[in-house]
Order: structure tokens, then C-alpha cells, then sequence
């Protein structure tokens, strides 16, 4: 008996582990037929219901479950990026108009977006924003994206969609 709440409660760990897994990889940003979800999902789902002890039956439902749930989950973080990116298409120049500001006081652009007095946007739930900063000899290069579109902006040029 004791055997068995042991696997049971390796069941449970890993299962919480590969639903960590299914959100962290959906709020990558990657459509759910990327191959990398995918194959997590079902190696995930698995290895679950081979470390639960019983009968058959009883670990394929228990890998059919653990798969849905990983779907959900990843659906989860796949919708927090898409929160992040709706913010960003939304509030983007917010970001502009603070780095010309800090510009404007410093004499200089930031070397991180963090450094400045402002939030900034864009954030997801398990990662940092989605918003890419680099600073460049004359100013600086901002982006985001998703697998379709990437978004781009310079100091001097607002934000522009590209394929």
C-alpha cells in the first residue's frame, strides 16, 4: 500500500510539472500545432500515467485526462501571450514616449527598459514582457511579435508591422 501512494504521489508531481511545462511553453507564444508543444503534451501525458499504479484502464484514462488538461493549460498561457501582444499593439508607444523622456532628461537611451521610472507593458503571467529592447549607437530598436507578424520601432519611427 505504501508503494502505491509513493507512485501516486510521483503521479501528482510530475503531473503538476508537465501542466508548469504546458504554460510555460504557451506563453511562448507558439502556435499549439509547433512541435515542441506537442511532443511535451504527449510525452508528459506518458509518462503520468505510467507512474500511476493499476490496472490498464485505468492508466490510459489517466493519460487521456492528463493530455486534455495539458491542452487547457497550455491554452492558458497561449491566451496570457496573447494579452501581452493585444498590450503591446495597444500601449507600444507608451514605451516610446518614456524612452524619449528618459532621453530627453539623461541625454541618453536606458540599457534596459527596466531602467525606466515607468511599467512597462506587455508583461506575461510566468515571463518578462514580450517587448525586445536594444540600445544602438544612435538610438534604439524595439519589437514584438507572435508567429505570424513582428512589430518594429526605432526612436525615430513608431511602431510598424511586418510579416
Amino acid at each position: 500500500m505504501e508503494a502505491s501512494r509513493l507512485r501516486n504521489a510521483v503521479a501528482l508531481i510530475l503531473a503538476v510539472l508537465v501542466c508548469g511545462l504546458g504554460f510555460w511553453l504557451g506563453e511562448a507564444g507558439k502556435p499549439p500545432w509547433h512541435p515542441l508543444p506537442i511532443v511535451a503534451g504527449m510525452v508528459g501525458a506518458i509518462v503520468v500515467a505510467c507512474a500511476i499504479p493499476g490496472r490498464a484502464i485505468r492508466r490510459a484514462s489517466i493519460g487521456v485526462a492528463m493530455a486534455v488538461l495539458y491542452g487547457l493549460v497550455f491554452l492558458g498561457g497561449l491566451s496570457s501571450f496573447n494579452q501581452a501582444f493585444a498590450e503591446c499593439v495597444e500601449r507600444g508607444e507608451e514605451v516610446r514616449v518614456a524612452l524619449k523622456e528618459f532621453h530627453r532628461t539623461q541625454s541618453t537611451y536606458p540599457e534596459r527598459l527596466d531602467h525606466l521610472p515607468t511599467a512597462v507593458p506587455c508583461r506575461r503571467i510566468s515571463r518578462r514582457t514580450i517587448l525586445s529592447y536594444e540600445r544602438t549607437t544612435s538610438g534604439y530598436d524595439l519589437r514584438f511579435g507572435d508567429w505570424l507578424m513582428e512589430h518594429t520601432a526605432t526612436e525615430s519611427d513608431s511602431f510598424m508591422a511586418h510579416k
